[in-house]
């Protein structure tokens, strides 16, 4: 991953760490994310293929993650710090070139977390949120986009809210990715309901079903367990995912669809790709 350096949140809200990286121009693949470890899950095989080939990727995460479990990893006041410094190892294990974090809020949802209640994203005027997202398209030009579907794939309220910003920011007459794509999984949501998320009936009914498929060469499996391994933090998170998700370690899923989010091509049977 490329130097970069610290500059003002540039929306001017919390005024913390923002980082700016060092790409100029058009960016091959551009990924925007709530949280660290939003960018492994589901798009860590398809980085380190585009590493391996050269092609420049960008990262950014809206959030420090702040409001997760430190696993007795940090004090509950220095998660966000440790979080960051764990997405950064991710990021360049992944090859990422362009990292950016973002210090806005997440969504705390009880008292258990050692800081405050918050209602994260989704309380963030969305105006000041959707400029500083369109600021970020126009500088790294990306050709391809990923974000977070209308369900937030498992009905977070920050994912929820992320996927309405960058859709808002698409909106505001800046530059537009040729290829817009949303998380996707094949089957609909199956989990239990949580405090703060959507319902799981809400998750399934805004469930998008994949347009493209990519199956990761060993090589890429590999790099995406190391960038993993980094989220030392969030274990629980990843042996749930290796566990209940184990196809999706070797097998990244996404939906093409417009500016707005609606499918491009709904209904349309599923694609294997070399890259989306």
């Amino acid at each position: 991953m490329r130097a970069s350096v610290w500059g003002p949140c540039p929306h001017g809200r919390f005024g913390g760490p923002y980082r700016w990286g060092t790409l100029d121009g058009m960016t091959e693949l551009m990924l925007i994310v709530p949280h660290p470890d939003d960018e492994v899950f589901g798009l860590g095989g398809t980085f380190a293929r585009l590493a391996e080939r050269g092609a420049s990727t960008a990262v950014l995460t809206l959030t420090r993650g702040r409001a997760g479990r430190t696993l007795g990893l940090c004090p509950p006041a220095e998660l966000g710090e440790l979080r960051e410094r764990e997405l950064r190892t991710s990021a360049a294990a992944l090859g990422v070139d362009d990292l950016t974090v973002w210090d806005e809020h997440d969504y705390v949802p009880d008292d258990s977390r050692g800081i405050p209640r918050d209602a994260g994203l989704q309380d963030r005027p969305a105006e000041a949120l959707e400029r500083a997202i369109a600021l970020e398209l126009d500088r790294l030009r990306p050709e391809a986009l990923v974000t977070f579907g209308p369900h937030g794939s498992n009905g977070h309220p920050d994912h929820v809210a992320t996927h309405l910003r960058v859709h808002g920011a698409l909106q505001r007459g800046g530059h537009v990715p040729a290829r817009i794509y949303h998380y996707a999984s094949e089957a609909p949501y199956d989990g239990a309901a949580r405090p703060g998320f959507l319902s799981p009936e809400e998750i399934r009914d805004r469930h998008q079903p994949p347009s493209h498929r990519i199956e990761l060469a060993p090589a890429e499996v590999e790099r995406k367990l190391r960038a993993m391994a980094a989220h030392r933090t969030q274990a629980l998170s990843v042996l749930n995912f290796m566990e209940r998700f184990t196809a999706r370690l070797f097998t990244e899923t996404f939906t093409r669809v417009g500016v707005g989010g609606a499918p491009v091509a709904p209904g349309a049977e599923t694609r294997t790709v070399s890259f989306p």
